[in-house]
């Protein structure tokens, strides 16, 4: 079907790309379903799904147009704020039999840019492993073991976590802080750690594996994260990272921005907070030195709640489900 093809092409002329890098994720999905439409139609798929609402997306909606076969599609944070969101974005949105997204954050997006609420599929994303935490005890007895995990981009806020590093070093609490990720700001990062006098408490760890990582959160105390809405627009819905870290027993405490703190209640099962604010987390912080069995409670709330909650086999169940409705919808 080159003409319904072509309206695409024509869309994408007339509205400025938001990125080189949207334009590079655009025209590969275009091109994949240029070689590979014939093939899905030969193999009689019924339905494509396009896991994220980028390049995914844009490969499954091209084969859609090309020969008809209908399509879903996963849009998350990054797809839908970043810069005002990906090029064929409303093109995409229209079309889509269904539209899957993990935080009530980005199912708001959604239903501002015009997708029907019954299209919307609040699916939250899950975890195929579950920890075991065998002490609830602070790893030192007179030390905080803290942990953040994520790739060093604006958007995790770390400049603001290195502030809070500050005033719990100011304050002459013990701890100590490592940082997993690597990213295009560890050397400005490591610079600011270097400026306030840092070295002895926060390390970058640089990334690390799954199984690693795993690890890394049961021997920590706590975990935090940072986050922000960038300059670009692009900030985090619910990052994995946040379930895993409630799973494996640590206190929980997330920036209030975005869909991040969606993951837990909070003061139930964690703790939500403005990274602005950096005193009300040392002041938290300090309270978790001094009284750790207070919050015994919080923890095991958190690995029970995201257990609850971010189960895979649930939420794998969950997609099917909505799949195999889309399809019957199409069918009947």
């Amino acid at each position: 079907r080159p003409k319904e093809f072509g309206q695409t092409l024509k869309f994408l002329c007339n509205k400025t790309c938001p990125n080189l890098q949207n334009f590079n994720e655009t025209f590969l999905g275009l091109g994949f379903a240029l070689v590979e439409a014939n093939n899905f139609q030969k193999k009689n798929y019924s339905l494509v799904h396009g896991v994220w609402a980028t390049m995914p997306a844009t490969a499954a909606f091209a084969i859609h147009k090309l020969v008809g076969i209908p399509f879903s599609m996963g849009a998350h944070a990054y797809d839908l704020f970043r810069k005002g969101g990906d090029w064929l974005l409303p093109m995409k949105l229209e079309s889509a039999s269904f539209v899957r997204t993990s935080s009530k954050s980005s199912a708001s997006r959604l239903t501002q840019l015009g997708v029907p609420e019954n299209k919307i599929k609040l699916i939250r994303r899950g975890l195929e492993a579950f920890s075991t935490r065998n002490s609830f005890e602070l790893y030192y007895p007179r030390k905080l073991k803290l942990i953040a995990i994520g790739r060093l981009v604006p958007k995790k806020g770390y400049f603001h976590m290195l502030r809070i590093a500050l005033e719990l070093f100011r304050d002459q609490v013990p701890f100590e802080l490592k940082i997993i990720g690597g990213g295009a700001l560890e050397k400005r990062i490591q610079a600011e750690i270097l400026r306030f006098g840092l070295q002895e408490n926060v390390f970058l760890l640089g990334a690390k594996k799954e199984e690693e990582v795993r690890k890394f959160l049961l021997l920590a105390d706590a975990f935090l994260f940072t986050g922000i809405i960038d300059a670009q627009g692009d900030r985090d819905g619910i990052p994995n990272v946040i379930p895993e870290a409630m799973d494996a027993g640590c206190l929980v405490i997330s920036s209030k921005n975005a869909g991040a703190s969606e993951a837990f209640t909070d003061r139930v099962s964690g703790f939500s907070m403005d990274p602005e604010t950096p005193m009300e987390w040392v002041d938290l912080l300090k309270d978790f030195l001094v009284n750790p069995g207070n919050f015994e409670k919080i923890r095991k709330n958190a690995s029970k709640h995201a257990r609850k909650n971010f189960d895979i086999k649930r939420t794998a169940s969950s997609l099917n489900r909505s799949i195999q409705k889309a399809i019957e919808n199409v069918t009947s």
